[in-house]
C-alpha cells in the first residue's frame, strides 16, 4: 500500500494477524509444533484463536482489495499481477519448503516427497492460503470486471452466497485449495463491505465493538479450556458468525500500535517464511537441551517474526529475488512486502 493510502489502523490489524499466525504455528496444532498436550494454557491459547486468525487475515485482504480493485477492462493485467504476487512464490517458496520438509530430519509433520512436489495442486502446508486467495481474487475480480459488484447491496448478496457455500460439505479433493477458498470467501467479502462502510462502523461501534471482541476472546478461551472439540470445527455456523463479528469489531476499534504497524509492513514475508525460522529455533534450542515451553514459544515467536523481516529486506534489494520469493514487481523500488497474506 502506498504511503498516502496506508491506513495505520489496518496496518495495526495486519500486524496483529501476523502475531496470531506465528504464535499458532509456534505452538502448533495438537501433535505438531512443540507438541504441547491438552490442558496446557498454551494449547488453550492456540485453539482459542481458530475462529479469528485466518478470518482476520482474509478480512484485511478483502478490505485492501477494495482500495485497489480491478477497474476498467484490463483484466489481463490484474490476472498476471496476481499470478506474480501469489503463484510465483507458491512455486519458488512453497514447493521447495514442502520438499525440504519431506526430506529433512527433525520435522514434526511427515510429508512424502510426491505430495510435496504436487503441493501446488493439493496443498500440504500453510501455503494453501496462496492458492485459496488466488481463487478468490479471480472470482471476485471477474465479478467486478463484469460490473456485478458496483453497489453495497450486491456485496451483501455475494456475502449471502459465500455464507451458504461456506456451510456446505467440503470437496473430497482439495484441488488447488478450493476448500480453503470456500472457507475464506465470506471473510474476504466482509472485508470489502468493511471498506465501504468503515466510517459508519467506526462511528456506530466505536465503544461496543472493542468490548464485543474482548467478550468473544474470553468466551473462546473458556470454551477451548473446557472442551476443545467444541471449538476446532472452523466450517460451521458458529465459526462463520464469530469470525465475521470479530473482524468487524476489530475494525471498529480504530486501534493503532507502532510495533504492529511495523510488523504489518512485512506481513507477506512473515507469512511465507515464518515456519522456517520458528522450526529452526525449536530445533536449535532442542539440541541445546532447552525444554521450557515458555522459552521455546518466546524464541519461536521472535524468530518467526523477525527472521522473515530480515530475509524480506534482503530479497527486496534485488529484482530477481524480489519477484521470485516475494512476488513483487521487478521494476519497483524495493520496499517491505505489504500485502496481507498468511490455520493451516
Amino acid at each position: 500500500m502506498s504511503s498516502k493510502n496506508k491506513s495505520l489502523e489496518i496496518e495495526t490489524l495486519r500486524g496483529l494477524a501476523c502475531l496470531l499466525l506465528v504464535l499458532y504455528h509456534v505452538i502448533g496444532p495438537l501433535g505438531g509444533g512443540l507438541k504441547i498436550d491438552l490442558g496446557s494454557p498454551l494449547r488453550v491459547l492456540a485453539d482459542s484463536m481458530v475462529y479469528v486468525r485466518m478470518p482476520l487475515f482474509t478480512f484485511i485482504s478483502g478490505y485492501i482489495y477494495s482500495i485497489y480493485k480491478i477497474r476498467g477492462n484490463d483484466f489481463s493485467a490484474y490476472f498476471f499481477g496476481k499470478v506474480r504476487r501469489l503463484i510465483v512464490p507458491l512455486f519458488c517458496v512453497g514447493i521447495p519448503f514442502s520438499v525440504l520438509q519431506a526430506v529433512g530430519p527433525g520435522v514434526n509433520k511427515e510429508v512424502d516427497l510426491a505430495s510435496a512436489l504436487l503441493s501446488f495442486y493439493v496443498p500440504v502446508n500453510h501455503f494453501w492460503f496462496l492458492q485459496a486467495v488466488f481463487i478468490i481474487f479471480m472470482f471476485v475480480g471477474l465479478l467486478e470486471w463484469r460490473g456485478l459488484l458496483h453497489t453495497v447491496r450486491r456485496l451483501y448478496l455475494l456475502l449471502a452466497f459465500a455464507a451458504v457455500v461456506f456451510l456446505l460439505p467440503p470437496f473430497a479433493v482439495d484441488a488447488f485449495g478450493i476448500n480453503g477458498a470456500i472457507y475464506l470467501l465470506p471473510f474476504f467479502v466482509m472485508g470489502m463491505i468493511g471498506h465501504e462502510k468503515v466510517n459508519a462502523i467506526r462511528q456506530s461501534l466505536k465503544v461496543i465493538g472493542p468490548l464485543v471482541f474482548v467478550l468473544i476472546s474470553v468466551a473462546l478461551v473458556y470454551v477451548a479450556a473446557m472442551d476443545r472439540e467444541l471449538i476446532v470445527d472452523r466450517r460451521g455456523l458458529v465459526g462463520l458468525l464469530v469470525g465475521c463479528v470479530s473482524c468487524v469489531a476489530l475494525l471498529s476499534s480504530n486501534m493503532r500500535a507502532q510495533w504492529l504497524i511495523w510488523l504489518g509492513g512485512y506481513s507477506y514475508g512473515i507469512f511465507l517464511f515464518h515456519v522456517l525460522f520458528a522450526a529452526t529455533s525449536r530445533l536449535v534450542l532442542g539440541r541445546l537441551g532447552v525444554s521450557n515451553e515458555g522459552a521455546l514459544v518466546l524464541s519461536g515467536l521472535v524468530c518467526g517474526l523477525l527472521g522473515p523481516v530480515v530475509l524480506s529486506s534482503i530479497f527486496s534489494r534485488f529484482a530477481l529475488t524480489s519477484t521470485l520469493f516475494l512476488g513483487e514487481r521487478a521494476a519497483r523500488k524495493k520496499t517491505p512486502a505489504a500485502v496481507t497474506l498468511p490455520q493451516s
